[in-house]
């Protein structure tokens, strides 16, 4: 009678023996073993027995195997020292080390377990469960029922690694329960009569808790809480809550308590599509009315914002999108530690491109928060229409092009303006025998403006229109030098640049053009002015000088450095730009980077006359990755058209600093120079391992802004994996 036994062994292939081997995985201080198989058919006939000794009981209709046992059920596997299967009641009684998986990659430990012959169902006692993401769970007993409940009585679960080898006898946190219940469908565990423990103490109970199982990757339910103080707001406590509404889209309900302020709701909302993804975010809170002396006035006032943005593909080459940025008022954002972003923009907008040709239309609300912005003055664009098309090379080698745009600007309050805008342009690039980089470019600009209200010294309709021709030609001549492993790249550059004097009638507005710099950006650039409202005319020259030297082992540094010169004074440009002379000031770039430990990034503004510095940034980042010091530095003239604006010089500083595997600490801190005085500092201490996650923040604000105070504000975040 043992030969049918034998034969059924046999069937077992050696192929599949093979595959059930390989799929056994050694894990750091935590063996287990998993297989996942198709479903089949129940039958008796299809378990498999392999063990160093088989044995039928003819009298008892039982299999009997010692010594490395393994049992195969479909796509459930059990390890043992010794098996006995019972034919008639369909029992399998395992003994000693015993270890059995399911396909779901759950691994269970055991002394010894009696299951059904289908390895579904049974009780099992010393059980130890490694679960699919390596977290695990041990009791004194467990009964599985139903094909779907595992019980466990006088349980302990924990995602922590225990490794001696690491000195981590204790995990960092566990939860023991009187029972726990697994429920595989549902995908939930269960816990009642629960003590949390901290390396290995005791911190908190709850009769009742339960979170989603390892397998899940989004589920309803509460998330990690996080709490705070502020000098402006008090104590600060938000609890999240996560719902998953369905597959494609959810939403996370955040309401925010502050001690002195009251309750704020937080929320966003989050969707995707078959084309692209949309979503919202947005808060609101009823709360006594201030002054901007920061007074209350008595009375109460609703606060709130609302943010969004969406993206979707129509085909591969139309994108339709939108952002959504409003508030109820210029201070709320700051006050509450939303965002430090002085202008909302809102945009709506659709693009197309095909190839070289571009198409695209804007619509933008604007909403500025400083103490000086006018709800009335501010610009809406109704829309902004913008159209780029470059052709096939032609036969003589050049290339044409054509560029529309087309703006409608209203204000509530303010000067309206229409403008048409096109250009229609010619390129042709040419490389000599020696070398030089040739190319020529011609382009002609008409622009066609209607302007409504735009002053009490002008009509209530204007109709202005200009021409702006320009011709011109650039030359560089790159030559390399290779010695040993680095290689050097000069470069001189020179612009000739004609177009007319002009360009610029009083009666066309400054709309888009107001905010100028003359820097190493736009040096060598034929048309200076970010916008279209203002035109740099006469004849010029763009004059510049490029190096380079890079290593075979990664490290670069470079060099930019140039003038612009002309026949005569430009008023156009403020004489704080430092390009309203017959010769400009020098603008320059310093790039060093001998390797990955070491980033600098000089970029400069020399005064023509004194070669003093009229503007200079400084970028470095030093250390390797798990000690990064930033340090950035800007001065800056008053480099705006408006006259009215002023410079700016300050310093900043950040450092990150990766203690170890789990500890990380990040500081940083922000200095006004005029003015002599911090902006603000930031610190911040956090940890990280396989099972937790936590941190503690410092923020001091130096700064005052109406209702909004210099303030202090700490703050505490913890993470238990898998419970939120």
């Amino acid at each position: 009678m043992v030969k049918p036994v034998i034969e059924r062994v046999k069937a077992f292939t050696k192929s599949a023996l093979r595959a059930l081997a390989l799929s056994i995985p050694l894990m750091a201080c935590a063996g287990h073993a998993a297989i996942a198989a198709d479903d089949g058919a129940v039958s008796p006939e299809k378990i498999f027995f392999q063990a160093d000794n088989l044995a039928y009981d003819q009298n008892a209709n039982a299999i009997v195997a010692e010594g490395h046992v393994e049992a195969v059920y479909q796509d459930r596997m059990l390890l043992a020292d010794k098996v006995i299967y019972d034919q008639n009641t369909g029992v399998v009684q395992a003994m000693g080390n015993v270890v059995l998986t399911d396909p779901e990659g759950n691994t269970l430990f055991a002394k010894e377990a009696q299951l059904a012959d289908d390895l579904r169902e049974g009780v099992i006692r010393g059980i130890g469960l490694r679960l699919a993401d390596n977290s695990a769970m041990a009791a004194n007993e467990a009964r599985r029922r139903d094909d779907r409940y595992t019980e466990l009585h006088y349980a302990v679960y924990s995602p922590c690694e225990i490794c001696p080898e690491k000195g981590k006898t204790v995990p960092t946190w566990q939860l023991k329960a009187r029972q726990v219940t697994h429920d595989q469908e549902a995908q939930r565990i269960t816990y009642n009569h629960a003590f949390l423990e901290a390396f290995g103490v005791p911190v908190l109970y709850t009769p009742y808790l339960s979170h989603p199982d390892p397998g899940v990757k989004r589920k309803s339910g509460f998330l990690a809480p996080s709490f705070g103080s502020s000098s402006e707001l008090g104590t600060k406590v938000e609890v999240p809550y996560y719902w998953s509404i369905s597959p494609s889209r959810d939403m996370t309900f955040s309401p925010l308590y502050t001690s002195r302020e009251g309750p704020v709701l937080k929320g966003e909302y989050r969707v995707f599509t078959p084309t692209g993804r949309y979503e919202f975010s947005g808060s609101l809170t009823r709360v006594d009315e201030r002054d901007e002396q920061d007074a209350k006035t008595g009375d109460k006032m609703t606060r709130g914002h609302i943010f969004g943005r969406g993206l979707f593909a129509v085909d591969p080459h139309t994108l339709l999108g939108f952002t959504l940025e409003r508030t109820t008022d210029d201070t709320y954002l700051s006050r509450y530690d939303l965002t430090d972003i002085d202008t909302l923009t809102s945009q709506l907008f659709a693009e197309r491109i095909e190839g070289r040709n571009y198409g695209g239309i804007d619509f933008f609300l604007f909403q500025g928060l400083n103490r000086n912005d006018d709800p009335g003055l501010t610009p809406m664009i109704l829309p902004l229409l913008q159209y780029s098309a470059v052709g096939e090379p032609q036969h003589y080698g050049g290339r044409l092009s054509f560029d529309a745009n087309a703006l409608v600007l209203r204000r509530n309050d303010g000067a309206d303006t229409h403008r048409l805008s096109l250009t229609g342009g010619w390129r042709r690039d040419y490389i000599s025998t020696a070398g030089e980089i040739y190319t020529m470019f011609a382009n002609l600009r008409g622009d066609a403006y209607y302007l409504t209200d735009q002053g009490p010294q002008s009509s209530d309709e204007t109709v202005q229109g200009r021409a702006l021709p320009q011709i011109g030609m650039e030359w560089r001549l790159p030559m390399a030098q290779h010695h040993k492993a680095v290689t050097q790249i000069v470069e001189p550059i020179a612009q000739l640049i004609y177009s007319p004097y002009g360009g610029n009638p009083s009666s066309v507005p400054n709309e888009d053009s107001g905010s100028f710099e003359f820097d190493d950006t736009n040096l060598l650039s034929t048309a200076r002015f970010p916008g279209l409202d203002r035109w740099e005319g006469g004849p010029r020259a763009n004059v510049g000088m490029k190096w380079g030297a890079y290593s075979a082992s990664g490290g670069a540094a470079s060099v930019l450095v140039g003038q612009v010169f002309r026949l005569k004074e430009d008023s156009t440009f403020a004489p704080e730009t430092g390009l309203d002379d017959q010769r400009s000031d020098y603008v320059g770039r310093i790039k060093l980077s001998p390797g990955a430990w070491f980033d600098l990034v000089h970029r400069f503004r020399l005064d023509r006359e004194t070669l003093n510095y009229s503007r200079s940034e400084v970028d470095l980042a030093a250390g390797p990755e798990n000690f990064r010091l930033e340090v950035g530095y800007v001065r800056l003239a008053r480099e705006q058209t408006n006259a009215a604006l002023i410079g700016r010089e300050e310093i900043s500083a950040r450092l990150n600093f990766d203690i170890n595997d789990s500890w990380s600490a990040r500081a940083s801190t922000r200095r006004d120079l005029a003015q002599n005085s911090t902006v603000s500092n930031r610190a911040g201490l956090f940890y990280s391992d396989e099972c937790i996650d936590f941190g503690f923040t410092y923020d001091r604000r130096f700064t005052r802004d109406r209702d909004v105070e210099p303030s202090t504000s700490f703050g505490f975040k913890i993470a238990l994996r898998n419970l939120g």
